[in-house]
């Protein structure tokens, strides 16, 4: 099965550059760990393109995909007249949407990823992609189904549009491009992807907690957490296309920030240090 081979060219990210990125953090002249969320998902991202050099991290290309098997919603967001299209065009996020046609889940899949390669195009560069599912309804997930292969959960869930996002969050693992997930929709598509490679999970980025059955649950299981609680019970892509400007944010602190050393700020000597003289006297005091 094709899906396969391109699920076998998912590699895991360089977890020793989130680390050199987080320690630029850490150096930077704030407190350690102040900016939360934002250096976590600007660690994640550098990681993701390989380089901690703040020179090398650069604003991404924003675009969000919309997703749906019904060819009248299709049309109405093409026209770029729902809230969603709205919100990404005053974010500066380009939006396209995709009417899936494939009649069986095997081909939504293959579908998603010619659909995701096509969005994300050839010029190279470093960009993101946004997910938002725009059916009118979406499968609830079933956590006893949860132990099934990437195929049978979603020939389980029952749904085209999230297979063909399942093949599309593949497609852009395997080109190193990061996808901010919005809703459950998007949640079950990812889970999907990892279970056919585990390493898809680098990749994904949770954008927000919604008020659908099991959001919390599904994050959990995809080892994320969000940077925004937004409570929307029909997630469109909104929470998704926020995010963004989060994942922006941290990375204008990355690049624009000085450490200390770049500041020729004075740096305590260790054992002169604030934290060594605690220590000692915790020591003393024994």
């Amino acid at each position: 099965m094709e899906i396969d081979v391109l699920a076998g060219t998912v590699q895991p990210v360089d977890k020793t550059i989130a680390a050199k990125a987080q320690e630029r953090f850490d150096n930077l002249i704030k407190p350690v760990g102040s900016l939360a969320k934002l250096e976590e998902m600007a660690t994640r991202y550098a990681a993701i393109y390989g380089s901690a050099d703040k020179n090398d991290v650069n604003y991404p290309c924003k675009t969000v995909l919309f997703w749906t098997d019904d060819a009248g919603t299709a049309a109405e967001y093409m026209q770029g007249s729902r809230p969603a299209c709205v919100l990404a065009e005053n974010s500066g996020v380009k939006s396209q949407t995709f009417l899936v046609t494939a009649e069986s889940i095997e081909e939504a899949l293959l579908e998603g990823v010619l659909l995701a390669k096509e969005a994300i195009g050839t010029n190279g560069g470093q960009q993101v992609l946004a997910l938002g599912c725009v059916d009118s309804s979406v499968p609830e997930y079933n956590a006893e189904n949860f132990e099934a292969g990437g195929y049978d959960f979603l020939n389980q869930l029952g749904s085209r549009t999230i297979a063909a996002m399942a093949g599309a969050v593949l497609q852009a693992a395997a080109l190193k491009v990061p996808v901010m997930l919005d809703g459950a929709a998007s949640c079950l598509a990812a889970l999907a992807a990892v279970k056919y490679n585990a390493a898809a999970a680098d990749y994904v980025f949770a954008g927000h907690v919604s008020a659908e059955a099991a959001m919390e649950e599904l994050l959990q299981k995809l080892g994320l957490s969000a940077p925004l609680r937004l409570d929307i019970k029909i997630c469109r892509g909104e929470g998704a296309i926020l995010a963004l400007s989060l994942l922006d944010a941290g990375i204008k602190a990355y690049k624009e920030m000085e450490t200390f050393a770049e500041a020729g700020v004075h740096v305590e000597v260790k054992e002169f240090s604030h934290a060594e003289e605690i220590k000692a006297g915790k020591q003393g005091a024994k």
